[in-house]
């Protein structure tokens, strides 16, 4: 019978994989918003045009890395307006639904920086 010394190692060294994996998914999966441009609200002003970035886009992409990487449902919230200049960093939140019982849900912020001016975004889990 496994000690709670055990135990615990165990569900700590589990854990510790898992966020591990949502970083390497993360940085894996940043060619996968590549292709995120913007369809979101331009401001015109005397001198600059600036775009929204696509929240949605990215948050999909968020989601659908999670699911590839790790094989965990996930429901990711990112702000609704975020300026499209790169640099510009954001966070979202992704939480994940796993399968397999005990159910435990898990909240995993992932900081979205902007790349370029025409939507290119990376991300990667904390």
């Amino acid at each position: 019978m496994p000690t709670k010394l055990a135990t615990s190692r165990r569900a700590r060294s589990s854990r510790a994989r898992q966020r591990a994996g949502v970083i390497v998914l993360a940085v894996a999966c940043a060619a996968l918003i590549a292709a995120c441009g913007s369809s979101g609200s331009k401001t015109t002003s005397s001198t600059t045009t600036i775009t929204n970035l696509d929240t949605a886009r990215v948050a999909r992409s968020i989601e659908t890395s999670i699911l590839s990487e790790r094989h965990l449902h996930a429901t990711v919230v990112c702000p609704t307006v975020v300026a499209q200049e790169p640099g510009k960093t954001f966070e979202c939140i992704a939480t994940t639904h796993p399968a397999k019982h005990p159910t435990i849900t898990t909240k995993t912020p992932f900081v979205v920086t902007v790349q370029t001016s025409k939507g290119y975004v990376t991300y990667v889990g904390k």
